[in-house]
């Protein structure tokens, strides 16, 4: 059987980590990408470039998600002409335990996780609909267990997997498909740029390491491998799920 990949894709967050190797592969499957970014026009801009040596040379949409989703969807639909389907990797750089998170910071990790995100689908759901499209979205494992430094993140988390659910089970009549993944931590470097990580951190990533089955973190290639899958033909029928790729951590949790 050949797999099919859609025909365009927006991905938020394509300017780095598991967003930019999402937009690699797609770009390589032959997928004309919309890059979404929010400020850092350079890494967009080296991601546009090197999709391009791979396939179709994607468009960039710079926009908030938590602010305004659907200017991002307008924007990427003047571009691309459609929008088949959607990732995001969006998530505010809010770090810190549960008992130091202000009001400010929670509806910061809620409007971008949850609403944004619900508001993405919303106002792409007739280009989806028309394509039979897929959306994918990236959680993490602090939604289900504790992390020190995820006191903002972590719930917010937890409600976009609910909110994957509930989108799913609304729009699967109309062909539409709506799934996540969760990683644990991620061996990249530019998931830590912008953020004032927690002085143990490094200590957490060796021990997180350490205790995983696979005695390794993953990499953003190997991520976004999962949400590419995601989105083509070969997982036609899987919908409402949020997809461990761990390496097997959470079996020991």
């Amino acid at each position: 059987m050949r797999i099919e990949y859609p025909s365009t894709a927006l991905v938020v967050g394509g300017g780095r980590g598991i967003g930019r190797e999402t937009v690699l592969q797609l770009a390589s499957e032959g997928t004309r990408c919309a890059i979404g970014y929010l400020s850092r026009d350079e890494r967009a801009k080296a991601t546009q470039a090197d999709a391009g040596k791979l396939g179709p040379e994607p468009v960039l949409v710079q926009g908030d998600q938590g602010a305004d989703a659907p200017a991002i969807i307008e924007a990427a639909r003047r571009e691309l002409g459609h929008v088949d389907a959607i990732v995001t990797t969006a998530v505010p750089m809010i770090m810190g335990p549960i008992s130091s998170v202000t009001k400010a910071e929670y509806r910061s990790a809620m409007d971008v996780q949850v609403w944004g995100f619900q508001q993405l689908v919303a106002a792409a759901l007739d280009d989806l609909v028309a394509a039979k499209g897929s959306v994918v979205t990236v959680s993490s494992l602090g939604s289900q267990t504790y992390a020190n430094y995820y006191g903002a993140i972590g719930p917010a988390k937890a409600a976009l997997e609910n909110t994957v659910r509930y989108l799913a089970a609304e729009h699967g009549r109309r062909g539409v498909r709506v799934n996540a993944v969760s990683p644990c931590l991620v061996d990249d470097p530019s998931h830590r740029i912008g953020i004032d990580v927690p002085e143990d951190f490094d200590a957490t990533v060796q021990v997180v390491a350490r205790r995983t089955p696979m005695r390794r973190l993953a990499t953003s290639a190997e991520i976004a491998s999962v949400i590419v899958s995601l989105l083509s033909s070969s997982m036609s029928f899987v919908t409402g799920q949020t997809i461990k790729v761990d390496g097997g951590y959470s079996l020991l949790a």
